[in-house]
Order: C-alpha cells, then structure tokens, then sequence
C-alpha cells in the first residue's frame, strides 16, 4: 500500500522529508539505528542485541515493502536519515487488524516535534491506506516525553507491567497504549 511522501517542518522550522524506507537505504538505517540504540535507556535492547549486519536490514526493509498492514518510513533531512517508524501489523488472521509501533530518533533531533511528524504519518496512512484499526505499542515508564507524545497523538493507557524492564540495577515500569482508528 503507497505513502507519499511527505515534507514537514520541525518546531524550529525545519523541513524534513517523511517517505517509506527502501533497500538502498539499509545502511544508513543501520548506522542510524545502531547510533540510538547505542546510549539508549527507553529501548528495550542493547548494541549487541541489534548487530552490523545489512543483509539482515535488507531483508527487513524488503518484509515492510511486500506487506499490506506494515509500513517502514524514515525522516531526512537533506540526506541524513534522522528518524525512522515502523509499523508492524500482525500476520496473524485473527489480529491482522492490528499494528505495532516503533520508532527511535536521531540523538541531535530530539525533541524537535519529529517524533510527532513520523507518528501523524503512520497514523495517516494506517487510517487510508491499510485494513489496520487498532495500532499499539510499549513504553518505559520513565520515558517522559515519549509518553508526552504518545498521549498527545491520541493514544490511551491500556495497562502497565510492574518492574518489566532492567536498566542497570533498575526496575523499570513498561506502559502499554493503544489507538483506535
């Protein structure tokens, strides 16, 4: 199912370009995922976890295309990748419906609204283009301002697992939210 690409501007201004991932893209999403992941304490895996290996982020990249309920988008700017979302519908009949999201975002780009701008684009295309009605997704409790953003893109807290996470020596909560589309 098509996206179209589209511009955005970031609360400073900035114009950043919202389009779906292809192959060609596969190393700079690796570096760009790997770079976040790298420092992270609101994702759920390590470094090591995530490994430097393109054929398995092409092969990803490929999944996403070839899928009706699942979309890959990345945010540039220029020609840096800065941000990427995935949504990620279940292949599963009886939850085909569904679809999980993911995203990360550039250390620099942070905080800059783009989080938002790649959530509306996910939302967009899932309510015109795709059979998905229910999208979720899971959080760290201490994850403010992503909390923040879920809630304001219209997201609702659907349940909370107690100690989920481990971050060093600390438990931590994992919130679960939803939207119906």
């Amino acid at each position: 199912m098509k996206f179209t690409q589209r511009k955005s501007a970031t609360k400073t201004g900035i114009q950043v370009l919202v389009r779906p991932a292809v192959v060609d893209d596969a190393q700079a999403i690796l570096n760009l995922k790997r770079g976040y992941i790298k420092n992270t304490t609101t994702l759920p895996l390590t470094l090591n976890e995530y490994p430097d290996d393109l054929k398995k982020e092409t092969k990803l990249i490929k999944d996403y295309e070839e899928s009706n309920n699942s979309i890959f988008l990345i945010a540039q700017h220029e020609q840096q990748l800065i941000g990427n979302l995935d949504l990620t519908g279940s292949k599963r009949i009886k939850t085909n419906h569904t679809a999980m999201i993911g995203m990360g975002i550039h250390q620099d780009w942070r905080n800059q609204g783009l989080g938002k701008i790649l959530m509306e684009c996910a939302l967009d295309w899932a309510k015109n283009h795709s059979k998905i009605t229910l999208v979720w997704l899971e959080v760290y409790a201490t994850n403010t301002l992503g909390l923040h953003l879920y809630k304001s893109c219209g997201f609702k807290v659907g349940g909370i697992v107690e100690n989920f996470f481990k971050e060093g020596k600390q438990y931590i909560d994992k919130i679960q939210l939803y939207q119906s589309l």
